[in-house]
């Protein structure tokens, strides 16, 4: 098992040249933004029309209980 913040994608990357070259054509093509909270934010990546919580970081510990924010999340814009 694996404790890391860098994604599976990347740390089981195949190192030839074909498949290096997809795995970072594929990461180009996915679309992050970031959400500005009160005391921290959310990072989202786009799915279709919507967005889709992928982490948070706050310094606030009720942010992290609340059901909005919750990684997995899809949030309409």
């Amino acid at each position: 098992m694996l404790y890391t913040v860098i994604p599976l994608e990347r740390v089981y990357v195949d190192h030839s040249n074909s498949a290096k070259s997809n795995v970072t054509d594929s990461i180009k093509e996915e679309e992050y933004k970031d959400i500005m909270l009160k005391h921290g934010r959310l990072i989202v990546k786009r799915s279709g029309d919507a967005y889709v919580v992928e982490k948070i970081n706050s310094t606030d510990m009720k942010d992290y209980l609340n059901d909005e924010y919750v990684p997995g999340k899809t949030i309409r814009e």
